[in-house]
């Protein structure tokens, strides 16, 4: 599924990765840090470029220190396997790598992708001190929000102009209550690309009480939208294919669907803080 969420969002080696920022809202045990480096360092490649041109072209954050030095050490052994000089890759991973709030710390970063598994926090699992201060930033944090909700509106505030913020998530802000503002904002500002629904699918590595999705928002005019359900078959599919089946279809060329997934392309989408009913598997191209 990192894969996938990639493709979908265009961050493949066949694009200048080295000259994009890409922004790990959250590197945790490095899932999409992995995936994300191996494709720089191929687009490295693929451009002629020295891979120390690349030491701005990506940011993963994490709050604990401990779990920032695990991601460094992780950063610069798949770049050591890419063919990359140790001495070289520390010094890019520590550069990639920082030990901080992504809430807090990333407001000054402008990025063309924002990708990757937002933290699923409730509030009453935050320090009131803390929860206050992420509410008075993050304002579509309304009413029960989890903390994924501010991730999603610190990565939207980050995007350049044709930008994607790229997440998969727990989908219950697309249809409750305390989604509503995040919802508003998106559908005032921004595009959605892509909203696939996983709730059959093994999304996670592990186990987690939550009804997963992959989201694609980019900032740009609304255009149409691709919305599919995915069942455990999608699996056992490349995720290139995956992704190019449905971008053929958004582009009017029809491709037949893996089995497993079922999708369709809306023309228009919800406007303000309407609830996005994307749960139907009944989806036709």
């Amino acid at each position: 599924m990192v894969a996938l969420l990639l493709d979908l969002a265009g961050y493949t080696a066949g694009a200048n990765l080295v000259d994009a920022v890409a922004v790990e809202p959250a590197a945790g045990e490095g899932a999409f840090l992995v995936v994300m480096i191996e494709r720089l360092a191929e687009s490295c490649r693929r451009l002629g470029r020295p891979i120390s041109d690349c030491r701005h072209s990506l940011i993963a954050y994490e709050l604990d220190e401990g779990s920032a030095e695990r991601a460094r050490t992780l950063a610069a052994q798949v770049l050591v396997k890419q063919g990359i000089a140790a001495s070289a890759a520390e010094t890019l991973a520590k550069s990639w790598v920082r030990t901080g709030d992504y809430l807090f710390d990333s407001m000054t970063v402008e990025a063309d992708f924002v990708i990757g598994n937002p933290p699923y926090i409730r509030l009453e699992e935050i320090p009131e001190e803390t929860a206050l201060l992420y509410r008075n930033a993050y304002p579509t944090m309304y009413g029960r929000a989890d903390l994924y909700v501010a991730f999603f509106e610190a990565a939207l505030r980050q995007l350049k102009h044709g930008g994607a913020c790229a997440f998969i998530c727990a989908d219950r802000w697309m249809r409750n209550q305390y989604g509503a503002e995040l919802r508003e904002l998106i559908t005032s500002d921004f595009a959605v690309d892509v909203v696939i629904e996983m709730h059959n699918a093994d999304a996670f590595q592990d186990e987690v009480d939550a009804y997963p999705a992959i989201t694609v928002i980019r900032r740009q005019k609304q255009g149409r939208t691709i919305v599919a359900s995915a069942g455990p078959e999608v699996e056992s599919v490349p995720s290139g294919t995956l992704a190019a089946t449905l971008l053929k279809n958004t582009n009017g060329k029809r491709a037949a669907m893996p089995a497993g997934l079922h999708a369709a392309c809306v023309d228009s989408w919800f406007k303000g803080d309407d609830p996005w009913p994307c749960q139907s598997t009944d989806f036709v191209f």
